[in-house]
């Protein structure tokens, strides 16, 4: 027998024994007998009015205090008939759901992730004025550092964040290229005989997420936002000259590009591998000041320890 059902089986006993004894001897006035016994201490009071009695049980601690235990019942006297009324039955046999506790911080399984995914654009804006090449637009991402705040006792639950740079190029077919005139990035088509073999706009961003975390086991689901940060762009081509020598060329940098963007950003996996989504609901370029295009990007990721 566990030391809380001995100590709530004192409690009812003594309860019982005393109240017997109580009822033949009642009074008119509020009546309470003090039972000590070694650390224990026993509270038994009357109140013949409203046919009451309270028990309430207490321990000596350090010094000459008593602290009393959990009440767990009452007991009611009425036309001679005896009446208990128990309580907090919950925190005696089943533990409380709504138990308080903190939050904890801890590391993930990895700190760090590589990815790989195949860049492009949504069927929305000016996408079908743009001449990508399908399937030929690289981009790559490093996740420097991530940190989780679990929500859930078994950890399940969790809230990521972290830090991390993104790299991504997307090329043109034929001999169109971007460049800004005015303000505004447009794409132009090279005249002449020049030949373009590569034609392509890199962007390079730093990149904050909050993601939702789900894990069981060896499996995850996160979702959530991403903020993003450029930190460089440019347009380059790469041709061959009159000749035919290869040459490589900065069109232009900076252009309209917007400073910062937001993402949002699907994952799913097993142990140290994943895939993701991530869809940008922003316009690429600063409005009315380049083509409207809605990034959306597929790949898988690699988690590092």
């Amino acid at each position: 027998m566990t030391t809380m059902k001995r100590k709530l089986l004192l409690t009812a006993l003594v309860a019982l024994f005393v109240s017997n004894i109580l009822k033949v001897n009642a009074s008119d006035d509020d009546t309470t007998k003090v039972f000590d016994s070694g650390n224990k201490r026993i509270v038994v009071t009357e109140n013949v009015e409203k046919q009451r009695i309270d028990v309430e049980v207490l321990e000596k601690k350090e010094g000459d205090e008593y602290q009393p235990y959990e009440k767990i019942f009452e007991g009611h006297y009425r036309d001679g008939e005896s009446r208990e009324q128990r309580k907090y039955l919950m925190s005696i046999d089943i533990p409380s759901p709504m138990t308080k506790r903190k939050f904890e911080s801890y590391n993930r399984r990895n700190n760090a992730s590589f990815g790989i995914g195949f860049a492009g654009f949504t069927e929305q804006g000016d996408y079908n004025d743009i001449p990508f090449r399908t399937g030929s637009s690289p981009e790559i991402s490093l996740t420097l550092y991530d940190k989780s705040l679990s929500l859930s006792r078994n950890r399940q639950w969790n809230i990521v964040t972290g830090f991390g740079i993104r790299w991504v190029r997307y090329h043109l077919k034929g001999n169109h290229y971007f460049d800004e005139k005015d303000d505004n990035t447009q794409l132009f088509i090279a005249s002449g005989d020049l030949k373009f073999k590569k034609s392509k706009l890199g962007i390079t961003t730093l990149n904050i997420p909050l993601l939702l975390e789900w894990k069981a086991r060896h499996l995850f689901f996160s979702a959530g936002g991403v903020c993003s940060f450029k930190t460089a762009s440019s347009s380059r081509i790469e041709y061959v000259d009159k000749n035919g020598k290869k040459r490589a060329e900065l069109v232009a940098s900076g252009m309209t590009l917007r400073p910062v963007t937001f993402d949002i950003l699907v994952q799913a996996g097993t142990r140290d591998v994943g895939l993701f989504t991530r869809y940008s609901p922003v316009s690429l370029f600063e409005k009315n000041k380049g083509p409207v295009l809605y990034p959306l990007t597929f790949g898988f990721l690699v988690y590092l320890d």
